[in-house]
């Protein structure tokens, strides 16, 4: 490998002009120059193209792994047993959390992990302690005859929420909210028979507790935590519009919009907004509609949705102009 071919123009260039402002000695040019050349120094982009195969790799390996199990278990459903089920999954589930943690350098290693920012094995880590929840939850949903809905979903949530305390990631957050939500629709079924009120009320209350732990800073991206308890909040709040009792919807709607809006100007996080946008522009058509009762002929409605569009885009323009004021 000659020295052009170890660094890139724009890298000769940035050294030459070392040199030229006295930073670097010409000795001192040759010498990096040489270690450059030297045998076995590759360079960012070869070893990031190879490490990529690698992650890609394993993203790949953990995929197959849940889907085949997943697979063999829907394919020979009928001839499997119910131990033989159970025991197939659990091998799945020990297979991604063994591979997760072996990846990571054993238990201290992906500890360790957490302190030193992003990296690709710390990526196929977190990825398949991701799928290690899904593949457990499905395994106790295999393994009960009764209340299996919430004792899986409460395992997926405790393999998920234990991977992302392990190492903090986007994929175990976004599996940790995910299982909560499966938690409390699942007591909800099975305790309250999927009543109106105690599926709303839950979301809105899981919703709250997603937006103090983002606030209080006890998540690894706040902007995500705040932007799944909006988007579970609302589906809470949404949870009435087909009810016999709609306004309750459309109410608690408008007021999760409107939270949003105050949390946007105190916090100046832009999902809030984005988020009380999309509420208030839900909201307003959906209440109209049932004010007239569906009376409205269509152009009439898409004028109301127009409007309510621009509404929630004058009240978003007004909010970024306070907030360009006080900055």
């Amino acid at each position: 490998m000659s020295q052009t071919d170890a660094l890139a123009p724009r890298q000769r260039r940035a050294l030459n002009a070392l040199v030229e402002r006295g930073v670097l000695s010409s000795g001192q040019l040759q010498e990096v120059l040489a270690a450059v050349e030297r045998p076995g120094v590759e360079s960012r982009d070869e070893t990031a193209g190879r490490t990529g195969l690698w992650e890609v790799l394993g993203y790949v390996g953990g995929a197959l792994v849940l889907g085949g199990a997943s697979l063999l278990v829907g394919m020979s459903w009928a001839d499997l047993g119910q131990s033989a089920r159970v025991a197939l999954l659990a091998a799945a589930t020990l297979v991604l959390v063994a591979a997760g943690v072996l990846i990571g350098g054993g238990p201290r290693g992906v500890r360790g992990m957490a302190g030193c920012g992003p990296s690709p094995r710390a990526r196929i880590v977190v990825v398949l302690l991701a799928l290690a929840s899904g593949a457990a939850a499905m395994t106790v949903a295999t393994a009960l005859e009764a209340g299996e809905g919430v004792a899986a979903t409460a395992t997926g949530l405790l393999v998920a929420l234990g991977g992302y305390l392990a190492l903090p990631s986007l994929p175990g957050l976004l599996a940790t909210g995910g299982f909560s939500v499966g938690v409390v629709l699942a007591v909800d079924a099975q305790w309250f028979e999927s009543s109106t009120l105690s599926v709303s009320l839950g979301l809105l209350v899981l919703g709250g507790i997603w937006a103090a732990l983002a606030l209080t800073g006890r998540l690894l991206d706040e902007s995500v935590g705040l932007a799944g308890a909006a988007a579970i909040a609302l589906a809470g709040a949404q949870t009435p519009v087909g009810s016999d009792q709609p306004w309750w919807g459309h109410g608690l709607t408008a007021l999760i919009a409107v939270a949003c809006f105050a949390g946007y100007l105190r916090h100046r996080t832009i999902v809030l907004l984005a988020f009380g946008v999309l509420g208030i522009t839900v909201a307003v058509p959906e209440a109209v509609w049932h004010w007239f009762r569906g009376a409205l002929g269509g152009p009439l409605i898409v004028l109301v949705v127009g409007l309510a569009f621009l509404a929630a885009s004058g009240i978003g323009l007004l909010l970024r102009r306070t907030r360009e004021r006080s900055s």
